[in-house]
């Protein structure tokens, strides 16, 4: 006989049955999702005790592939069923940063039944199983802290247990809860049913998912920036801030590469022999691939110096047969090129865009992978499209012969990551965003068979593997036998500043966004005691505003894409753009209105094309926003009653970021390291040049007489710039290494700035085995 629990919580208003699998409130019961059913056992085991983001992820998802945002799913999931608040929380209350806590009392009950297995006496009083338990491992409550342990093996000398009728009855109920979660799950469209099998693997043609298993462990502070599988399987080389490492993957012995000093390498390639790999050399500590000065090298785990092979080029990829490099130029990664392994006999292959994908504005490759046969080179060619952040480029999946005849599209889909390699078995393997409805960035491994003599591909992607968080590298052993994939993400989150009067320097930013899913804001509210941004936490895109001295957002609208929150003249509605396919620049964008003290949201205009738009500030009454027109940048005005108005301005080849001060007499335009200051009432210009100071974007200070800007020192920095019309320039804020400032935005009252800063969480490698 087996014990399970009973739990009934918050003045008897719930119920959760264990081993039936059951919720109920008030007498109905509540489909949810078997990872959300387990983060509740946890919190029900220790009521009214505050459980850390590890302890939850620990117990319930050990050691998958999963982030902090897999806990904030499944926790809204709980309050979604339970009609839970999160400002006001009956049930689940969330302690910022740290965890969550069970508010209401708990009564349990002990059920002593029949089960399928029976249990072992060494297992002792107090064991806890849960139905999911039952096939993925147990809950276990010897203890305050619970943990999940592997299945325990039944002890041989205990007769089997014959079912009565409750316990039949419990197993159909368990099968109807198991069944009802399985449905839910695909009414969701969440895409992760079938996965096929490797013939090669213990049950052939079976579907399942293969397993990532974490090879490395690098904290968020030292991310990985790269790394490749070595052709025999048993190194895996990669970067992180600190150096270039090479990893034994079966015993986990790891020591750093001896490179002079100053030289920054990021691997890309394995030569054949397994003795020799290529990388990158990197710009100072720069972060960015394709950015100019990198070249590519030579080294040997042997020893001996690096050897230069090429100049100019930002990733490259050795043959199977080691006899070629097919690499990338920079700066611009928009051409691939093949040379002998030695760099002589350079000769290019083929470009990106030249199909040029409808709105699309620039175009580039990235990365690359050798066909098993070395005669044809699968690429991404990545497309930028006529919508602002958080829209994404576009991708293609294409192939070329590697002398560039027959360049082929094998698969356009938006769908399609960062990620590429062409297994032994003719696979096309890549990155592939799981929930195409879901606004977050979850990238699972796809393979597609392709035909090299007609580039057409054998049928739809078909899965691999399955987890949380982009993939932003991939490389694969000779035999096709293991994959090693980087799993990698950097987000957006919001930081408040304030000013020194002093000084007139910014002090150190504070956090103001606890959440760790993409956080963008563009504007404040008019009192500068609130920011408005947007989140695309809990798999949707939602647009928030919150309090600088708060820790929690208010919601005021929801889209599938939503951007560029920014505030009307007299400051009483928020206008923001929305998009129902920001990947398809075809489809006209809605610039909407909502008023801040809550109502209804409601289109302003729909237009192609939309980039940016912003208001002057009462008594001025000017809004403009700009739009692509071909290769030009058209800025027109509009009006929150009438739409939109006339062209104020038309700018030739030129698609690039600009700024209206705030009494609506001034913009200011950007393009690369120099600024144009434009009068909007005379239409007198000027340029402005600020030597090794990358000027892609900025906005008017409050009082209209300088721009901030965040920028790049020539040491990697990231800095706050700010400087006149006359290009004057000083530093006013200075950020941490590797960590990027997106632009700062100064109060309405000049006491405090905002700040976009992109944060790394885990990055690291995993591999795969028998896929």
């Amino acid at each position: 006989m087996t014990k399970s629990k009973s739990f009934v919580f918050c003045f008897g208003d719930v119920e959760v049955h264990e081993r039936e699998f059951s919720l109920t409130k008030a007498g109905e019961a509540l489909p949810i999702e078997p990872k959300a059913f387990r983060v509740l056992l946890f919190l029900l085991h220790n009521p009214q005790k505050l459980i850390t983001k590890e302890e939850l992820l620990n117990a319930v998802w050990a050691d998958a592939a999963v982030t902090e945002s897999s806990l904030t799913r499944s926790i809204a999931k709980l309050r979604r069923a339970l009609g839970d608040d999160v400002r006001e929380p009956r049930y689940i209350a969330t302690v910022a940063t740290v965890g969550y806590r069970l508010v209401c009392e708990v009564a349990v009950s002990e059920d002593v039944q029949g089960d399928l297995e029976s249990v072992d006496a060494q297992n002792g009083p107090g064991r806890i199983e849960s139905a999911e338990a039952a096939g993925n491992g147990r809950l276990s409550n010897d203890s305050t802290s619970p943990v999940l342990t592997d299945k325990e093996p039944v002890d041989s000398k205990t007769p089997p247990q014959i079912p009565n009728q409750r316990n039949w009855r419990n197993r159909k109920l368990l099968v109807a809860g198991v069944a009802a979660a399985l449905l839910l799950l695909l009414a969701v469209g969440i895409l992760r049913r079938q996965f096929t099998g490797d013939s090669t693997g213990p049950s052939p043609g079976a579907q399942h998912p293969a397993v990532e298993q974490r090879l490395t462990a690098n904290p968020s502070d030292a991310p990985l920036r790269n790394a490749v599988v070595s052709p025999d399987g048993k190194y895996v080389a990669y970067a992180d801030p600190t150096g270039l490492y090479l990893r034994q993957i079966s015993s986990g012995e790891t020591r750093p590469w001896r490179l002079p000093k100053g030289f920054v390498a990021w691997p890309f390639s394995w030569f054949p022999d397994g003795t020799h790999l290529l990388v990158v050399r990197m710009a100072g500590q720069s972060q960015d691939i394709g950015l100019s000065n990198q070249s590519l090298y030579r080294l040997s785990i042997l020893g001996g110096d690096p050897q230069e092979v090429v100049n100019d080029a930002g990733a490259g990829y050795v043959s199977p047969d080691g006899s070629r490099i097919a690499y990338l130029r920079t700066p611009d990664l928009n051409e691939m090129w093949v040379m002998d392994s030695d760099g002589a006999n350079p000769r290019k292959v083929v470009s990106s865009g030249e199909e040029k994908k409808y709105g699309s504005y620039e175009s580039w490759i990235y990365p690359l992978a050798w066909s098993p046969t070395g005669q044809h080179l699968a690429y991404i060619e990545n497309h930028v499209v006529y919508a602002p952040i958080p829209a994404q480029p576009t991708h293609l999946l294409r192939i070329v012969s590697a002398n560039g005849q027959g360049a082929i599209v094998v698969l356009d889909d938006p769908r399609i990551g960062e990620a590429l390699w062409w297994g032994s078995d003719g696979r096309i393997l890549f990155s592939y965003r799981e929930d195409p409805a879901s606004g977050q960035d979850n990238y699972g491994v796809y393979a597609i068979t392709v035909d090299e003599r007609t580039g057409k591909a054998a049928g739809p992607p078909q899965p691999i593997t399955q987890a949380e968080s982009r993939i932003t590298g991939m490389s694969g052993t000779a035999d096709g036998k293991r994959l090693v994939i980087l799993r990698s993400n950097v987000v957006p989150q919001v930081f408040i500043t304030s000013r020194d009067a002093a000084s007139h320097q910014w002090k150190e930013p504070r956090r103001l966004t606890l959440d760790d899913n993409v956080n963008i804001a563009d504007s404040w509210t008019a009192d500068s005691k609130a920011v408005v941004f947007v989140s695309n936490r809990n798999g949707t895109w939602k647009l928030f505003k919150q309090k600088i001295d708060e820790t929690t957002p208010e919601v005021l609208a929801e889209s599938r894409s939503i951007a560029t929150p920014r505030l009307s003249p007299d400051g009483s509605q928020v206008l923001y753009l929305s998009y129902s396919n920001p990947g398809d620049a075809s489809v006209p964008g809605s610039l909407m209105s909502r008023p801040l003290a809550g109502g209804a949201p409601r289109t302003i205009l729909q237009e192609k094309g939309i980039l940016n738009h912003q208001c002057a500030k009462a008594p001025s009454t000017l809004c403009i926003f700009s739009q692509v027109d071909g290769r030009d940048t058209v800025i027109r005005s509009f009006d929150l009653k009438h739409g939109a108005g006339r062209e104020l301005m038309r700018i030739p080849d030129w698609i690039g970021h600009w700024s209206l001060s705030s009494d609506g007499s001034k913009l200011v335009i950007f393009h690369q390291h120099h600024v144009r200051f434009v009068s909007l009432g005379t239409g007198a210009a000027h340029d402005v040049t600020i030597k090794d100071w990358p000027l892609d974007g900025g906005d008017w200070a409050a009082d209209g007489k300088t721009v901030l800007t965040a920028t790049q020192a020539p040491n990697g920095l990231p800095v706050i710039l700010e400087y006149d019309q006359t290009g004057k320039a000083k530093v006013v804020l200075r950020g941490s290494p590797r960590i990027d400032f997106h632009f700062m935005i100064q109060s309405p009252d000049a006491r405090y700035g905002l700040i976009v800063e992109d944060i790394p969480t885990d990055s690291n490698a995993w591999i795969v085995k028998d896929f």
